[in-house]
């Protein structure tokens, strides 16, 4: 079996990179880097003899000492340009090593064996591996701002649904019972019934387009401040009466009542009093 796989592995290689130049003066190709990946597998089965079975050739021998560098597992954009220039540092060797060898009659067909990595080498690792560190420092400050901003929306969100801008400005603090009333309301019967987060959705939208302007003016003028106390006192008797709903019924119900109540306070009965003054 293994060696059906070789042999298909073999004549995949062959058939694809026939006509193709695997390197140039200086070292492999883009072409010659694919050979590699190609024949990976190929080196993986048949260890050492993947020399012998290219007869030992230049491009199998830099392809060994690719496989072999930490390099061969970069998976960056520019990878093929990193094993590129890779490549030209240990054509430069194997070169090296074949002048020197041919000077005392030796003939070592396996890639180059360095003790030592030369500086070369060492520097583009180094560099690699700061560019890493970069990449994963980028990455993790750009996992902590989004965080940090989600955070500060949530934050953001928690503060505006605190408590009633208006009573806060009102009655000077969040704090004050009038203003704990209706964060309890809010909280404790509102929020925890469907039809009560549906009110709170829309009423937040329409109450928080203008409330923040109001509390402005009341904290500008004290005069204004305590029309507006005298004004919502009955809104909050009224709405008292919400913390005694308990079902989603119940909160529909009391709801309904304290609008109409509403309606009858701030509305039908000014109305009337004018209607009876014009009269």
């Amino acid at each position: 079996m293994k060696f059906l796989v070789v042999f298909s592995l073999l004549l995949l290689v062959s058939s694809a990179y026939a006509q193709t130049p695997f390197r140039d003066t200086a070292g492999l190709t883009k072409n010659g880097i694919e050979w590699c990946e190609e024949n990976y597998q190929l080196y993986y089965f048949m260890g050492d003899d993947f020399f012998e079975h290219h007869k030992h050739s230049i491009e199998s021998r830099l392809c060994g000492n690719l496989y072999n560098d930490n390099l061969w597992m970069y998976s960056g954009p520019d990878r093929y340009q990193k094993l590129i220039e890779q490549s030209r540092i240990y054509y430069s060797l194997e070169i090296q090593e074949s002048f020197e060898e041919s000077q005392v009659g030796k003939i070592d067909t396996k890639p180059v064996n360095i003790k030592e990595i030369p500086q070369q080498i060492e520097q583009q690792q180094i560099e690699l591996e700061e560019k890493q560190l970069e990449e994963k420092s980028n990455m993790e400050s750009k996992s902590t701002i989004e965080e940090y901003e989600i955070e500060e929306k949530q934050n953001n969100n928690l503060d505006e649904g605190g408590g009633c801008l208006i009573a806060t400005a009102t009655y000077g603090s969040e704090m004050a019972p009038q203003v704990q009333l209706l964060r309890e309301i809010r909280d404790n019967q509102l929020m925890n019934t469907e039809s009560g987060i549906s009110f709170m959705t829309g009423f937040n939208q329409f109450y928080y387009s203008f409330s923040p302007h109001i509390a402005d003016m009341e904290r500008e003028s004290p005069l204004f401040k305590e029309i507006v106390k005298i004004g919502i006192t009955p809104l909050l008797s009224s709405l008292s009466i919400m913390s005694y709903a308990e079902s989603d019924s119940e909160v529909i119900t009391y709801g309904i009542g304290v609008i109409m109540m509403n309606l009858g306070m701030y509305v039908i009965a000014p109305a009337s009093v004018i209607c009876q003054i014009k009269k």
